[in-house]
């Protein structure tokens, strides 16, 4: 069981492992004993939060088989972990699941200042997220380049067939010529991407205004695709180490390479800051470990170096105290309050050691500010009333601080995004430093390429009964045929142009409803329905984006996160399921309507 926290201070680990053994369901008494006892040898390293604690509860209550008798035990480790976001996100699902509004207040605001507080896990999340975004735009890429593709697909194949006039049935050649086109990119395993961005350019002459802004979407989000994936390779050094417990080493996390020589900010973005945000974590790393002359020197070299300094010197002071100089720490937790009055740490450090030293006065004067600056850090539990031993709280490194630093557009995305993965894996064969200027021809193409085809003749397709015409110039008003428009309904003279009429009508029907079932929301854009469509595609595609980043995370992540994450990937494929179905239904439904205007649906025919 000692292996469960590796890294930490051996006493702090030896508590952390008897907290996980006391845990189970109805010991609460034992295990609230055992979480005092970790509180109090936590503030003796300046350890805020060990947010493994959680997770290795859940997975002995999994592997024992009271897993869903765990919540009062992952409840009480809140005051040891307070800094997971995993078991704040847990707690609440299970209180809304319950039905327990209090609680769910409580712990949601405690998720928020998890949120708010912890540097290092913001990193795993920011990765999420952009993974999500980027999962997100390629199925609406895709999804709309299909549904495009489908929507010129007639009129293409019409094109197409005037090349083969001399053959027989002519279209037989076409349509296996567009068909061809159309697979070729995914027979040769082109990137989803560049396949996407192929059939768009192929559809553009064909398309409605209203579609064409579907396609241009579809290239733009590629764009951000692009640079996500160089985001990613940026900040995967970055990621990795925190990962491991490296340059982040914060709150639940300890810095294992401790005292030794090499550059803390190696492998890191090459900014002052990050190299500045390694160094202050190093140092509360060597706080929590308890190698303070370390720690005292690497906070004084920051505070050497000017900028905001309140939670260095904080830091510092702590330090101070253990070292023997009370006098020097204070002075430390007094510059941290001038610099920042609203900063709760400082002023409950300087009033503890106003009373150790006996300066009552001074103590009675700061003391309201104290015990409310301490109660206001969500998501610690802090109780001024209990911390009678002389606690000092230490400041982590604020998310602020990484936030604004990890999403400034900076030279390294736009370098790294040619070799990242996202490279091989969506736009390939395209080499990397071509794909801005491959994205940019194709927006410039579908562009020039629809003003060109006003000037030529080119098929037309009607929308309401499929019937094909050749016509120049803006198609706008050709995609209703006379026919149609005049609600003449199966055809305009009897006989064998009246039969021909009838098939093509029910051809053109089981078409659009085959798309409409392949590719949900076909139907309402052949209705011209085409921003309802878009809105549709933007909710499927965040469904399944959701999917898709959830899919493999539960099974390998474990503990709290694999746990929510399971069922994250449920909820996101129902819903991906659902918005399936409706979308299905909804561009039959459209469609039918559209005939049913223009007289040629249903009985009529």
């Amino acid at each position: 069981m000692a292996d469960l926290f590796p890294g930490y201070p051996e006493a702090v680990r030896l508590q952390a492992v008897r907290v996980v053994e006391a845990a189970g369901p109805g010991k609460g008494e034992a295990l609230e004993l055992e979480v005092r006892a970790l509180r109090r040898a936590m503030f003796d390293h300046s350890i805020l939060s060990i947010n493994a604690i959680p997770d290795r509860i859940f997975d002995r209550a999994a592997g024992e088989g009271w897993k869903r008798r765990s919540y009062e035990s992952l409840r009480a480790v809140t005051r040891v972990a307070p800094l997971s976001v995993p078991l704040w996100a847990w707690l609440a699902r299970e209180d809304a699941v319950r039905i327990r509004l209090d609680e769910f207040l409580s712990d949601v605001g405690g998720l928020s200042g998890a949120l708010r507080q912890y540097g290092p896990g913001l990193l795993g999340y920011a990765v999420w997220l952009v993974l999500f975004a980027s999962a997100s735009a390629c199925w609406f890429a895709v999804w709309a380049s299909l549904n495009l593709l489908l929507r010129a697909g007639p009129a293409l194949t019409s094109d197409v067939a005037r090349l083969f006039k001399g053959l027989p049935r002519p279209e037989i050649f076409a349509s296996g010529i567009v068909l061809a086109v159309f697979a070729g990119p995914v027979v040769f395993g082109v990137g989803i991407a560049t396949a996407a961005v192929f059939w768009i350019a192929l559809s553009t002459a064909y398309l409605r205004r209203g579609e064409l802004v579907i396609g241009g979407t579809a290239i733009l989000l590629l764009v951000g695709v692009f640079l996500c994936g160089g985001f990613l390779e940026a900040i995967h050094p970055v990621a990795g180490k925190a990962r491991q417990g490296g340059w982040l080493g914060g709150e639940g996390y300890y810095y294992r390479d401790g005292s030794g020589s090499g550059d803390p900010g190696r492998g890191l973005l090459a900014e002052p800051q990050w190299e500045r945000m390694a160094r202050y974590a190093r140092a509360r790393a060597e706080m929590q470990g308890g190698d303070l002359r370390v720690a005292e020197s690497l906070l004084t070299g920051l505070i050497e170096e000017g900028g905001d300094l309140a939670d260095a010197y904080n830091n510092r002071g702590i330090v101070r105290v253990r070292l023997g100089s009370p006098e020097k720490g204070l002075a430390d937790f007094e510059a941290a309050v001038q610099r920042s009055p609203a900063g709760g740490r400082a002023q409950w450090n300087a009033y503890q050691l106003y009373l150790q030293e006996f300066r009552l006065e001074q103590a009675a004067g700061i003391q309201p500010v104290a015990w409310a600056g301490i109660r206001g850090l969500v998501p610690f539990d802090y109780r001024a009333e209990e911390m009678t031993h002389g606690e000092l709280v230490a400041s982590p490194l604020r998310v602020g601080d990484v936030w604004r630093n990890l999403f400034t557009v900076r030279e390294e995305w736009f370098r790294e995004a040619r070799e990242s993965a996202f490279h091989g894996l969506f736009f390939r064969p395209v080499p990397g430093g071509w794909i801005p200027a491959f994205l940019a021809v194709a927006w410039v193409w579908a562009a020039v390429w629809k003003l060109l085809s006003r000037k030529i003749w080119m098929s037309s397709v009607c929308r309401s009964c499929g019937a094909g015409t050749l016509v120049v110039g803006s198609r706008e008003a050709t995609d209703i045929c006379n026919a149609c428009r005049a609600q003449v309904g199966r055809g305009i003279r009897g006989g064998e142009e009246r039969e021909r009429r009838g098939l093509s009508i029910s051809l053109h029907r089981r078409y659009v409803r085959a798309c409409s079932v392949l590719i949900p929301g076909a139907g309402a854009l052949w209705a011209g329905n085409e921003f309802r469509t878009m809105l549709y595609g933007i909710l499927l595609s965040l469904s399944a984006g959701l999917f898709t980043v959830s899919w493999s995370v539960g099974g390998l992540a474990g503990g709290l996160v694999g746990d929510m994450q399971t069922d994250v990937c449920r909820a996101a494929a129902g819903s991906v399921a659902v918005l399936w179905l409706f979308g299905a239904a909804w561009g039959w439904r459209s469609f039918e309507t559209l005939q049913l205007f223009h007289n040629i649906a249903g009985e009529r025919l």
